[in-house]
């Protein structure tokens, strides 16, 4: 719902539903008149005072519902074009604090400023737009994460990970690693994004739902490839639900799911412009790799548009010690299309198109440096394309019993490699769901609806016909996140499936099963809220890996499918900026499918992962530091796991840190900030027979410059791996095998951007 707001301790506006154009084209001063009386007096409110401490108590929640109750709160007039606040989220704010203090938190990572009048009222102003005495919030709090998921409020995202939009801009991520750095819940190996794979707790992806705008990924191609390779450029936020996911998050959340969303025109058009644009160039110099991309966009009467394409061209790095590590060159082309449309009446339409291509010279195994005990070429070709096409409908300002949505898309994934046997590998799937959200209240609701999907993999090559593998997959689900007292959120779901699975041979197997999950969190004081969580989900039979096909395979008719149960449990304490965090995780599998080229492709195994997690952090309002850490383990069939036999599994990842920082000088423009990423020595890979895994320590600074005049224009320079780390990242495969020289990552690099938007 859009309002144009103007708060004392009632919000008066009107739903943008049969009000749009009359809100839309609504000036700050005329929403201010709502409330003043002659002379620009505030009637009935008593003005807090700068710095005076006041007790605030505001959930996560859209932050147009969230102001009155700041307003009434903090005893201030609160002032808000109903632009600025359309579908934003706030993360909410708890504790003793200023005024000022309060609103930074409550506004985290909304790319919204404030300033104070004469008399004392706050008016909110967009960052773009600034004016002097307005107070930069930019892309600094660690809080802003859930700025665009109307449901961050829910007990289903109490532990969640989400990197919104502001995170994405403050990180300038070049892969999947940067995206989730500080993030010790979710690691990414691979050192290049051909060949990187995510792990949520130790559980590889291809395990969890994943999606993007709601289209559904079946990316496993080739296990030295990564799974779903995406350029974070297009990006405006990624969500991680660990272990524990909603049944509305789709079919095969075995080990939760993660939800990837591309930039829209509202994440990049600023208000009361029809138009706009932005270029960006950059330039790493280990590697001496250029980047360049370019974005316009528009909207018109209810219509807009957006298209977007980067290009990434470079040259082999260099690893910590100086060493140049082959096949690692930039060579990424990537794009996104969307148009859509809203009407008056709240009915949007949208289609997109994205892709994805890396087409160039890679480690023979991409995924390795080397396999020493093999006399291979050091590098051969891989050429890989995504594809994902999306259309969707919905009403999103819609707030009662009737609030439908509905997806349907297509993704695939091709991978050709020339060398040896010019093999040709596609991995497919379409998909598509209707829903309805049963809007019971502000914090009520119960979403239900059907889905389905088709994916198939496919494997050929000269020597071989077409090989194929693919299943059909039909299921129902309900979701009800309910809030049965002030300080209990509770949310739990049902889904059914039904599945149809073809072998390559033609061999038919039909099944299916019941999933089920439940979340609680509770507020026990205003400052420490405990939430636990449990799901078991049937996920059917896993297609196969393509380049694993043989011909030859005999499937037997009673694969069972695979089956997991996730335990989730922990608590958050938020006081006046100081934030701690604790929780343990529990995920396990059985009957997950094992099939081998020389092997029967209805071999399955059981593993397990479980671990536990701390975090602690301070937000000073321009500025935060955070800490993290997660220990995890892997076993599979009761032992102890490798990087080999956990393949399509998981991963050893031991004890890992991360840390990260950032402060703004609002008085001159500048941001500072940096992270650090660490993993201990992890011996549980000896157990497993192999060699421990080394610790390493890897240190990054930044700084950006948003000169005063050139508003339009945004300075980064970056200093990474600076004390030239030599390390291959603890989600990488092979650092436990004396054969395998696994993939170093970058060594000591110097990177420098420049934004300039229109």
């Amino acid at each position: 719902m859009a309002r144009a707001l103007a708060i004392t301790t009632t919000l008066t506006g009107a739903a943008l539903t049969g009000a749009a154009l009359t809100w839309a084209g609504a000036s700050a001063a005329a929403a201010d008149q709502v409330v003043r009386t002659d002379g620009g007096a505030i009637r009935g409110v008593q003005l807090a005072q700068s710095g005076q401490q006041i007790d605030f108590d505001i959930a996560a929640q859209p932050l147009a519902d969230a102001l009155p109750a700041f307003g009434q709160q903090a005893g201030v007039q609160v002032s808000a074009h109903g632009d600025l606040v359309r579908d934003v989220m706030t993360p909410g704010v708890q504790g003793t604090m200023s005024v000022e203090a309060a609103l930074m938190r409550l506004l985290a990572g909304t790319s919204l400023d404030f300033r104070r009048e004469d008399n004392g009222a706050i008016v909110l102003t967009r960052r773009e737009a600034s004016e002097d005495g307005v107070r930069s919030l930019g892309p600094i709090m660690v809080e802003g994460a859930a700025v665009s998921d109307p449901l961050a409020g829910a007990a289903d995202r109490a532990g969640s990970i989400t990197v919104g939009r502001e995170a994405l801009e403050r990180r300038n991520p070049a892969n999947m690693k940067d995206v989730f750095a500080g993030e010790t819940g979710v690691s990414v190996g691979g050192g290049i994004p051909l060949s990187q794979k995510v792990y949520v707790n130790g559980v590889e992806e291809t395990n969890l739902s994943v999606s993007i705008d709601g289209v559904r990924q079946n990316n496993k191609v080739f296990h030295h490839n990564g799974t779903t390779v995406i350029d974070p450029a297009l990006l405006k936020q990624a969500r991680v639900d660990p272990g524990v996911a909603p049944a509305d998050a789709g079919p095969g959340a075995l080990g939760g799911s993660i939800v990837y969303e591309t930039v829209d025109v509202d994440d990049v058009l600023a208000p009361g412009r029809s138009v706009g644009g932005f270029a960006t160039m950059s330039f790493d110099t280990n590697g001496e790799t250029f980047t360049n991309s370019t974005s316009a966009y528009g909207r018109s009467g209810g219509f807009e548009v957006l298209g977007f394409v980067k290009r990434a061209d470079g040259g082999d790095y260099e690893g910590g010690d100086g060493t140049t590590i082959h096949g690692t060159s930039a060579k990424m082309l990537s794009g996104l299309a969307k148009t859509g449309y809203e009407s008056a009446s709240g009915h949007r339409v949208e289609f997109s198109a994205e892709q994805v291509r890396d087409n160039a010279k890679r480690p023979y195994r991409a995924n390795m440096r080397d396999l020493t005990n093999r006399n291979d070429p050091l590098v051969r070709t891989y050429d890989l394309t995504r594809n994902n096409y999306t259309a969707t409908y919905g009403t999103p300002d819609a707030t009662g019993l009737w609030d439908p949505r509905a997806v349907l898309g297509y993704s695939a994934t091709e991978v050709l490699v020339p060398t040896p046997f010019d093999s040709i590998g596609t991995t497919s799937s379409l998909s598509g769901k209707l829903e309805n959200a049963f809007n019971l209240s502000e914090t009520d609701s119960i979403t239900a609806g059907a889905d389905f999907y088709n994916d198939m993999a496919r494997y050929e090559d000269p020597t071989v016909r077409g090989l194929e593998e693919e299943v059909d997959n039909y299921g129902l689900y309900a979701q009800a996140r309910l809030e049965p007292l002030e300080a209990l959120r509770l949310s739990f779901g049902l889904r059914g499936d039904y599945q149809n699975f073809e072998g390559i041979d033609g061999t038919e197997m039909n099944d299916g099963g019941l999933s089920g999950n439940g979340s609680l969190a509770y507020d026990a004081t205003d400052f420490l809220t405990l939430r636990a969580g449990y799901s078991n989900v049937w996920g059917g039979v896993a297609l196969a890996e393509n380049y694993i096909f043989n011909q030859n395979w005999a499937y037997a008719t009673d694969i069972k499918g695979v089956r997991a149960e996730n335990y989730t449990a922990g608590f958050d304490v938020d006081h006046a900026g100081f934030t701690f965090s604790a929780g343990v995780f529990r995920s396990e599998f059985e009957n997950a499918r094992d099939a081998t080229f020389g092997g029967s492709p209805a071999d399955t195994v059981d593993f397990q992962t479980r671990g536990y997690e701390l975090g602690a952090g301070y937000d000073w309002g321009p500025g935060f530091v955070k800490a993290s850490y997660t220990d995890s383990k892997i076993e599979v069939n009761g032992a102890p796991g490798s990087t080999f036999n956990t393949q399509y599994r998981g991963t050893p990842l031991g004890r890992i840190i991360a840390v990260e920082a950032a402060h703004r000088f609002d008085e001159i423009g500048v941001l500072v900030g940096g992270t650090i990423d660490a993993a201990l020595t992890n011996t549980e890979t000896v157990d497993a027979g192999g060699a421990k895994q080394e610790m390493y320590r890897v240190y990054n600074l930044y700084t950006e410059y948003e000169p005063e005049f050139a508003s339009f224009l945004t300075l980064r320079a970056e200093a990474n791996n600076i004390l030239d780390e030599e390390y291959a990242d603890r989600a990488t495969y092979g650092q436990d095998f004396a054969t395998v020289a696994p993939l170093l990552e970058q060594g000591r690099s110097f990177l420098f951007r420049a934004r300039a938007e229109f």
